[in-house]
């Protein structure tokens, strides 16, 4: 696993209770942040032009690999790491890039539907506290019962998604079309040790979460 960290907020008591197994990259701020936690940063990318002079030199001294790009560009930092983490042909996960200002978070959101990500072999997904979002194509998966987030919910994030059936879960669907507006698809739970998801048409979003 690959966890990019971003500079955004995190819960402190979610993110100590996080394995530290894989690759952690500093992703700006956010280098900052898992060097204050102890955590060997392998990677940093950014422009740090939200961190102290005191904390970039901090980051040189401790990063093994730093990425340094210039604050006028046409990639957010975060796109930039999420480019080489791709390359790794491992699993992904961007923390810390919730709840902070709303446009970033959206244009993180955006990142899980590029092509690059759509078609990647492994899981690319954002996680915080409280939720858990992975975006998905056209055809069938399964979704083990998670008791720590109870609550599963699918976006369509193209006009239509069609064919959606939803088994296993407190409210089923069978071969239905969603589009944008559409608020049906909220709020469900996994009532079978797995849940099975199938959908013909479309990019869905999955929201995995808890109160």
């Amino acid at each position: 696993m690959i966890n990019l960290v971003g500079g955004g907020p995190i819960n402190e008591q979610w993110f100590k209770s996080l394995p530290k197994k894989g690759c952690w990259i500093g992703v700006d701020k956010g280098t900052v942040f898992l060097l204050n936690h102890h955590i060997e940063v392998e990677h940093a990318f950014g422009d740090f032009d939200s961190v102290t002079s005191n904390e970039k030199e901090t980051i040189i001294q401790k990063v093994g690999s730093i990425h340094e790009e210039p604050a006028d560009k046409d990639m957010t930092d975060m796109e930039l790491a999420l480019e080489w983490a791709l390359k790794q042909n491992q699993p992904v996960r961007m923390i810390g890039v919730t709840g902070g200002r709303q446009d970033h978070f959206f244009g993180n959101v955006q990142l899980l539907l590029s092509d690059n990500v759509l078609n990647y072999e492994h899981t690319v997904m954002i996680e915080d506290g409280n939720n858990q979002i992975t975006c998905h194509v056209p055809g069938s998966f399964k979704v083990e019962k998670n008791e720590v987030l109870p609550y599963i919910s699918f976006i369509p994030f193209t006009k239509r998604v069609k064919g959606l059936s939803l088994s296993g879960v407190k409210y089923p669907l069978e071969n239905k079309d969603i589009t944008y507006g559409m608020t049906l698809t909220l709020s469900n739970e996994i009532l079978d040790n797995f849940a099975s998801i199938s959908f013909d048409e479309g990019i869905l979003m999955m929201i995995r979460s808890r109160d």
